[in-house]
């Protein structure tokens, strides 16, 4: 692999740009990539969520980062520690699958076959991937993704909202982003489900939840996982589990969520106690009044996940 085959400060981020196709074929090795997936369709209520990676890129800071041949990391120190970031990783932005305006010649079947596949060949060559949505529908083809390389994977999902029911969904394309959970459940999928930040109640036709379904508000840092967890967890992180006060710019606001101090500390303690074999940060909208402050927080979340992942001992020892 040549320097040629990498585009430095063409990313988010400011990080290096590179094609998909060269890191799923193994000819270019990552420790993570983020892509964006600029999908809406299984939304019931408020679309727009497929301008979020759009919208992240765009506007998010350029950090600016040395990059070697290899594609390394480089050139930046965290100045409340003096430690460098991300020294000598892999991080690359990989795009969008897919485009805004999304050609409708391109159905829901097809997006999440396309979506399963690739998280399963992102997995194979041994990247971590952070997909950056669309809407919440789209944890159930990663899912689904992951689970034919791990087997059955535990989901830590912040949410506002319990995305559960007992209806029949036979098939992926019967999901949305409200319920899709009872569908991984079902099919086994996942292995079970904690899910944080929950505020809101469930028609009792949705019902009764499952025992492998845990809500809880309070994210229990006493309780996580410590030291490593070594079951392959999937981290899926619902915007709209931030107080609509700090963060508006999402499809189904609830009042009384979490602050973002609160959500980057929990994501960072998953991270670092978990293995984490995916991270998806979905439900953003579009909404010119607080583009700015989506992409700031949006951001934050992505360098809190890859810092947790990739520059913790614990990472480390497990090979990242």
């Amino acid at each position: 692999m040549t320097a040629a085959s990498i585009r430095s400060g063409a990313g988010a981020l400011g990080l290096p740009a590179a094609d998909i196709g060269c890191v799923v074929s193994g000819s270019l090795a990552a420790d993570a990539v983020i892509m964006g997936l600029p999908f809406d369709a299984g939304v019931t209520g408020v679309p727009g969520q497929r301008h979020g990676p759009e919208i992240f890129r765009k506007l998010s800071p350029g950090h600016d980062w040395g990059v070697g041949v290899d594609g390394a990391l480089g050139g930046l120190i965290d100045p409340l520690t003096g430690g460098p970031v991300l020294a000598g990783r892999r991080v690359f932005d990989v795009g969008d699958l897919g485009a805004v305006p999304i050609d409708p010649r391109v159905g829901r079947a097809a997006y999440y076959r396309a979506l399963t596949g690739l998280a399963e060949r992102l997995t194979r060559a041994g990247a971590i991937p952070l997909f950056v949505g669309g809407d919440h529908s789209l944890t159930a083809p990663v899912a689904t993704g992951l689970a034919a390389l791990h087997g059955p994977v535990r989901v830590v999902c912040f949410d506002a909202h319990c995305d559960f029911s007992l209806r029949p969904m036979p098939a992926l394309t019967d999901i949305t982003h409200g319920d899709f959970l009872g569908h991984l459940l079902r099919t086994g999928v996942v292995s079970g489900a904690e899910l944080y930040g929950v505020r809101t109640l469930l028609p009792a036709s949705c019902g009764p939840l499952p025992p492998a379904l845990r809500c809880a508000y309070t994210y229990g840092f006493a309780e996580a996982a410590d030291p490593v967890d070594d079951e392959p967890t999937y981290l899926s992180v619902d915007l709209d589990v931030i107080d609509p006060t700090e963060f508006p710019a999402t499809g189904h606001p609830e009042a009384g969520g979490y602050r973002l101090r609160e959500l980057l500390a929990a994501v960072e303690h998953v991270c670092r106690t978990r293995r984490v074999v995916a991270v998806d940060l979905v439900e953003a909208l579009q909404d010119d009044r607080a583009n700015r402050a989506t992409s700031a927080t949006i951001s934050a979340l992505v360098m809190s996940c890859l810092r947790a992942l990739l520059d913790d001992h614990q990472g480390r020892a497990r090979g990242r």
